[in-house]
């Protein structure tokens, strides 16, 4: 497999900015609260971050997948402000990539979180896919 220190180091990090629209309020996800920033978009936000920070840095036949996220959001976000998301290197344990994740908008801090990424090959990820389908017969696109 691939020797990640060859291409990520620890303190390698990316930011992802996104003014909050309607369709990443939690309006999508509950009619209980309109026009704050949704969890789920926040941390798709964070996980966007993470592969910005690492992917274009790998050799083609390799890719990042998200294993595991941890994370807290801690103050909410209005429709049309602008949210920030940095992820940040912070491990490397044999394939795995581990960031630490803040995020913030104009009023301050709003949540932060870890998120572990496993670096394979697309191949690996083709076979593995097409072994566990197999047993598929009515699928639908």
């Amino acid at each position: 497999m691939i020797n990640l220190s060859d291409y990520i180091a620890v303190g390698q990090n990316s930011m992802f900015n996104k003014t909050v629209q309607h369709s990443d309020t939690s309006e999508s996800y509950s009619s209980g609260l309109k026009n704050l920033l949704a969890t789920p978009k926040l941390i798709h936000m964070a996980i966007e971050a993470a592969m910005q920070a690492i992917d274009p840095y790998l050799p083609e036949e390799y890719m990042s997948v998200g294993i595991s996220t941890s994370f807290t959001h801690t103050a909410p976000t209005s429709l049309g402000m602008t949210v920030t998301v940095r992820a940040t290197v912070i491990a490397l344990d044999g394939n795995d990539v581990l960031f630490d994740i803040k995020a913030w908008d104009e009023q301050g801090d709003i949540g932060h979180g870890l998120h572990k990424r496993a670096i394979t090959t697309k191949q690996d990820i083709e076979e593995k896919t097409a072994l566990r389908s197999r047993f598929l017969t009515n699928r639908q696109y």
